[in-house]
């Protein structure tokens, strides 16, 4: 047996270097993209789905911050006119796949569900986004706005009376006021 110069923490550290700081700007970079996919400043939607993606691709975020990015890069995408509207919901499905506590998710998959017409699976997004966040008036009158759409006035009446006790602003609840009237005298007749 030969005998080579001693091991040392810093022999180690020095044969290690190369890729502690590979992986070090790796993370960084993994840091930067998902810190720029949940910025809310105003940037192109072409930088936010790429950074998005990114985070996607790189495989190292969170389920939390993985889960996001597919949700905000399905939102992004969405206002693309031309772009392929089941990539958006598998987008928003699998971010609701990996956090089911993502109640925007489950708002935004239920307005996809409801251009579609496909008004229960809405329903459905909508109340459990209400249990996630029982305190939001929106989800309420959305929900209600899709019941009033499935002819089921009585619903429409109770979830926009529910939106009504969460305080909304005053410009939403004159309207909010003005459906349930609408929905009372179709009701009457």
């Amino acid at each position: 047996m030969t005998k080579g110069p001693p091991v040392t923490f810093r022999t180690i550290l020095r044969a290690l270097a190369p890729a502690l700081l590979l992986a070090g700007l790796s993370a960084a970079a993994h840091a930067g993209a998902v810190e720029d996919c949940r910025s809310t400043a105003q940037v192109t939607n072409a930088s936010l789905l790429a950074a998005c993606t990114a985070v996607i691709d790189g495989k190292q975020a969170s389920a939390s911050d993985t889960a996001y990015a597919y949700y905000r890069r399905a939102l992004v995408g969405s206002a693309n006119p031309q772009a392929d509207q089941a990539l958006i919901m598998a987008d928003v499905s699998k971010a609701i796949e990996l956090d089911p506590r993502l109640m925007e998710a489950f708002a935004f998959r239920a307005l996809g569900y409801n251009r579609a017409l496909q008004h229960d699976k809405a329903i459905a997004d909508l109340s459990s986004a209400i249990a996630l966040a029982p305190d939001r008036w929106g989800l309420y009158s959305l929900r209600a706005m899709i019941e009033a759409q499935k002819k089921d006035d009585k619903a429409a009446i109770a979830d926009f009376k529910a939106a009504l006790a969460r305080n909304p602003p005053a410009s939403s609840a004159d309207m909010i006021r003005q459906r349930i009237s609408k929905l009372e005298q179709k009701s009457a007749q």
